[in-house]
């Protein structure tokens, strides 16, 4: 079988795939330490923990998935998935990283300490604290369907990296994609109310923060396509800051956020207006597809909040989670940049090199892309691995919780990714698909293996979705290699022979 024969012929392949298996099986022991070591040892648990921390960041740092001879040169690298990378990202892989890990490292750092503040603070009979959580849990997934049609709408300019056209083109068709995707609001607000009854005042405040963040994420698209992570990073500092000297006024963070982003636009606001619309028909299957590829990360935290009304180990879920989070962007970062330039060069080769080229360009692509992927799940898995060691020496009563999310959210991030690749090759239908029964296993565990108020009963489900996800990782990986084994068919010759 092409798909295993690929990872038993590369070295490479070879030892991120025992890291994986070897860090995923030592992650499911951790929660029976207790019974097998004397109490003493959680201080080498923490020990091993910050160990294997120090490996993880170091293959942050040093990311090696290219072929022989393919190296990465600043402004080549293109996606238009709803992610944009560039090489210098790969250049400088700690600093890129670090300035587009500032919404994870800020938030994590101001919300714990405005909480007690918000908490304080009631909407319509609700604690803010609960509307700005669910909030938090709903934009990433409504983010990733509202920013898909904005990448179709500049994705012709990208290739020629025109900031200036590209800027006039986003804010002549800004106003439009933002009324257009509005009701994705609505999606999410009325199963709010139906699983919690809050008031209409609460819901109200809900939808109107989702609708603030949709202004905020599509701000940032420019900063995304041009690669300037230093401008991303103000935005998010800007939120940051916000958050911090007034959390009670939930509105203000998106908004100045937005606002570091519409000046930094500059004359491209004089282009502003409603007379350019995208194709209502491309606009809502991108809506769509954008709904059902980001179902995969985050639709178990929205349904999650649902079944418990908010009430739920909201600390353990978003630690836990917090390494799929590190390593999915460390992928689009310094490793999805390597891959489009491998696509570039196989895209030259069919146009202008003889066959025998063509085959060694393909070749290396079709490793490149396999590197990539098993890197990032590696580095994934190792920080599940140390999160699940910190847990059992601080808190060893949710390390089972921890444990269970942790895998979880890993498989969900390897299945988001074999869907990205997928989709990138032109198979659109696959990946929706996959984000389908994804989601319908989702909402299937929640509501029918038991209950989530206890945290055996949240790792129950969670450890049901694992289950059912590996199997959906192995099916997508099987897709993902019949069409990237030969990438040059799927990629050319497939619509060629279509004529």
């Amino acid at each position: 079988m092409p798909s295993l024969q690929s990872l038993l012929h590369d070295s490479f392949l070879r030892r991120r795939t025992l890291v994986i298996i070897a860090a995923l099986v030592l992650t499911a022991l951790v929660p029976i330490a207790d019974s097998v070591f004397p109490a003493g040892w959680s201080y080498t648990l923490l020990a091993s923990g910050a160990l294997l921390l120090m490996v993880a960041l170091l293959m942050l740092a040093r990311p090696r998935t290219a072929g022989p001879g393919e190296r990465v040169s600043p402004g080549e690298g293109v996606r238009t998935t709803g992610e944009r990378v560039k090489a210098d990202g790969a250049a400088r892989p700690g600093a890129g990283l670090l300035l587009y890990l500032s919404p994870v490292i800020l938030l994590n750092l101001v919300y714990p300490l405005v909480s007690p503040e918000m908490a304080a603070v009631t909407v319509g009979g609700v604690q803010l604290t609960l509307v700005v959580l669910a909030s938090s849990i709903t934009v990433p997934w409504l983010a990733q369907a509202a920013c898909l049609p904005v990448y179709r709408a500049i994705g012709d300019l990208m290739a020629a990296r025109d900031m200036a056209a590209i800027t006039r083109r986003f804010c002549a068709t800004w106003p439009a994609m933002f009324l257009g995707a509005l009701p994705l609001v609505i999606v999410f607000v009325v199963p709010l109310w139906l699983a919690t009854g809050w008031s209409l005042t609460a819901l109200a405040t809900y939808a109107a923060l989702c609708a603030l963040h949709l202004v905020f994420v599509q701000s940032l698209v420019l900063a995304n396509v041009g690669d300037r992570r230093g401008l991303w990073a103000i935005a998010w500092v800007a939120y940051a800051v916000a958050l911090f000297a007034v959390p009670t006024a939930w509105w203000l963070p998106p908004l100045l956020g937005a606002l570091t982003q519409i000046i930094a636009m500059g004359r491209g606001l004089r282009s502003v207006g409603l007379v350019q619309r995208p194709a209502a028909r491309d606009f809502s299957t991108d809506l769509v597809r954008g709904l059902l590829l980001g179902a995969v990360l985050w639709a178990d935290k929205f349904v999650l909040f649902l079944v418990t009304d908010g009430n739920f180990q909201v600390v353990v879920v978003f630690l836990a989670m917090l390494p799929s989070v590190i390593a999915y962007n460390y992928y689009f970062v310094n490793l999805a940049p390597r891959v489009d330039l491998a696509v570039t060069n196989l895209h030259r080769a069919i146009a202008e090199e003889p066959l025998t080229v063509l085959a060694k360009r393909s070749r290396r692509l079709s490793v490149t892309v396999d590197r990539a992927i098993l890197t990032t799940g590696a580095v994934g898995m190792v920080l599940t691995l140390v999160i699940a060691l910190l847990f059992e020496g601080l808190q060893p009563v949710s390390v089972l919780l921890a444990v269970a999310v942790g895998v979880a959210s890993w498989a969900f991030m390897i299945l988001t990714l074999l869907s990205y690749e997928l989709d990138y090759i032109g198979e659109k239908v696959l990946p929706q698909v996959l984000g389908g029964i994804h989601l319908t296993l989702c909402i299937g565990a929640f509501l029918l293996v038991g209950s989530t108020q206890t945290i055996a009963g949240a790792a129950l489900i969670y450890g049901s979705l694992v289950a059912a996800d590996l199997l959906l990782v192995g099916v997508a990986w099987t897709l993902y290699k019949r069409h990237w084994t030969q990438p040059e068919y799927t990629l050319f010759w497939r619509h060629a022979t279509s004529w």
